[in-house]
């Protein structure tokens, strides 16, 4: 499955391509709920609905070349926000980390709103 990956300014080489493996994730679809223990013995809640923000996007690919990895890498320590498209749809997405390995790379982005569906 073809992910895509670009920055949000103009950039050469701002734009990558991962052949993403099937394992991927887009994160749990929740809400922002949660329940508090009253004294009587009963219960609290709280619901703020559903937050496209709540997702964390971990992309694994195996890497193609060492100037894809460099690529990725270089996103990473310059970029703190990229464009992301998955299967899901395009998100504005934190680049939180990436591993490197010669057998499976690994890159989690934090969502931050999403752009189209």
């Amino acid at each position: 499955m073809l992910n895509t990956l670009a920055t949000t300014v103009w950039d050469a080489q701002g734009y990558i391509e991962l052949d993403v493996m099937s394992k991927q994730t887009i994160g749990e679809t929740r809400r922002r709920a949660n329940r508090i223990a009253t004294l009587d013995g009963g219960a609290v809640t709280n619901d703020s609905g559903f937050s496209e923000a709540d997702r964390t996007l971990d992309l694994r690919w195996r890497p193609r070349s060492s100037v894809q990895e460099a690529l990725v890498e270089r996103l990473v320590r310059l970029y703190s926000r990229v464009q992301v498209s998955t299967q899901g749809g395009v998100y504005l997405a934190l680049l939180e980390s990436y591993t490197p390995d010669n057998e499976e790379a690994r890159l989690r982005l934090l969502v931050v709103s999403k752009l189209s569906s």
